[in-house]
């Protein structure tokens, strides 16, 4: 039996049900949780492998960064791809490339085979697919739900994040220490049970690619959202600094993981820090939505960074496990609200048409740095010691804290943050939303071949089930 939303008893608006409700959601969220899971538990092995078998520092800072290059490389034309594409397909596609890649190094390390190049090549290739992953997933959470609910819906898929990394990397690090194949063999199972997930969602309703004289090429759709997110300096100044902040945390997950290996500990030890950061993450992401709706972003990113640069100096001093734990847990927790007060903030502001695009160029910014992160701070252990490399992370992050006091705490910050959520006047870019009725508050419906929307109530009802 089908539900149709009714009016609420004291406000006569619509009465909005919960997220588990909706039948898409569900399936998305789920496929989705195990596909992070199995990303998570062969990536934080990647890592160990590499440390534990060859013993080179400069050796996982390289592998590292072919796990994050694709940030850099791939995310601008992933999400034109992504805008022109059944977005389904595109998830599916992805779950099967890196189930494929992460098979062959579960089969090479049966036969006692670990080379460097091959770990590089296979990690390169997962994250490559995950880029396409996420911008799709992220695109077709604006379908499924309703609009007044995309920040639940972006709050509750960064807690299943955040709480997945909390069991992934206790659990790889555990199932490392049994054998190496174990945590590549895991994924593989874990990406067969999402591929099997995304398949019960019910097939997009998108429009072919449009076209227009002489068609829309990458270079032009590129172009586009750069341009979109370039004119607005309040949204790109806030990117910045959080692309600075996430270059910081690589470097500091990889320096934990040569501490830890200094000081003759165990890889499950840091698969029980990461897990505490797992922690603190759910925790900031189930949190994140409250506070999104009571401080603007701007004030969430100057709290965020001055809370870092006052917590990360610790790392300097105090070497133990549980030390380190408990600041993964605080920088994570910091770290998820600012992630879901950013995200609701791009998909709220960025037309459905360019969604992909615009999440591209988000991610190239604030994950791409991460890649740049890993690299360097494999070379600086080499140099310095790990003592330096973390008084020169704490550095970079008081530097990043200034610098967002002084751009958000100064006169016309809120005035930038006003203009920056008004909807671009250009027509050609950002179609103008259909009108619904007041008493409804559908999902932002898919338009159909001719270009004309879909009706509204036709989409919500064929979305929705009993949960």
């Amino acid at each position: 039996m089908r539900k149709r939303l009714t009016p609420g008893p004291a406000e006569g608006g619509p009465k909005l049900p919960s997220l588990r409700s909706y039948r898409d959601f569900r399936l998305l969220w789920t496929g989705s949780a195990m596909s992070v899971m199995a990303e998570r538990c062969s990536g934080m092995a990647f890592t160990l492998l590499v440390l534990w078998h060859t013993g080179s520092k400069s050796a996982a800072g390289l592998v590292g960064f072919a796990g994050l290059l694709p940030s850099l490389l791939v995310q601008l034309p992933a999400g034109v791809l992504v805008d022109r594409m059944n977005r389904r397909r595109v998830m599916m596609t992805c779950v099967v490339v890196r189930m494929i890649a992460v098979a062959t190094v579960a089969a090479s390390l049966v036969g006692d085979q670990v080379r460097v190049s091959h770990i590089a090549v296979v990690a390169f290739v997962q994250s490559s697919m995950t880029v396409f992953y996420q911008l799709s997933e992220r695109a077709m959470v604006r379908g499924v739900v309703p609009r007044q609910q995309l920040s639940a819906a972006m709050a509750t898929n960064e807690a299943r994040s955040r709480g997945v990394n909390f069991i992934a990397n206790p659990t790889s690090g555990a199932m490392f220490g049994l054998s190496a194949w174990v945590p590549f063999l895991s994924s593989v199972g874990l990406y067969l049970f999402s591929l099997i997930t995304l398949v019960r969602l019910r097939k997009e309703n998108q429009p072919p690619p449009r076209k227009g004289p002489g068609g829309r090429r990458l270079r032009a759709e590129v172009s586009a959202g750069l341009r979109w997110v370039w004119s607005r300096a309040y949204f790109r100044t806030a990117l910045l600094i959080i692309a600075g902040s996430n270059l910081v945390f690589q470097g500091l997950i990889l320096t934990v993981a040569v501490v830890i290996r200094e000081d003759g500990g165990a890889a499950g030890t840091i698969g029980l820090i990461m897990a505490a950061g797992g922690m603190g993450g759910l925790c900031g992401a189930l949190s994140g939505g409250w506070l999104n709706r009571r401080l603007p972003m701007r004030h969430i990113v100057v709290l965020a960074h001055t809370a870092w640069a006052v917590v990360m100096p610790s790392a300097v001093f105090f070497r133990q496990a549980v030390a380190l734990g408990a600041l993964f847990y605080i920088t994570s927790f910091i770290g998820a609200t600012v992630t879901v007060s950013g995200m609701s903030y791009q998909v709220r502001i960025t037309p459905n048409d360019m969604q992909g695009r615009v999440g591209s160029v988000v991610m190239l910014l604030v994950s791409g740095a991460s890649s740049l992160g890993a690299l360097g701070t494999g070379y600086l252990l080499e140099a310095v010691g790990s003592r330096h490399t973390l008084m020169g992370l704490s550095a970079v992050m008081a530097v990043l804290a200034l610098v967002a006091a002084a751009v958000f705490s100064r006169p016309g910050a809120a005035r930038e943050d006003r203009a920056d959520s008004t909807e671009p006047p250009d027509a050609a870019l950002t179609p103008p939303e259909p009108a619904v009725p007041p008493a409804l508050d559908p999902p932002a419906p898919a338009s159909v071949v001719d270009g004309t929307p879909a009706d509204p109530l036709t989409t919500l009802e064929a979305r929705r089930t009993d949960g």
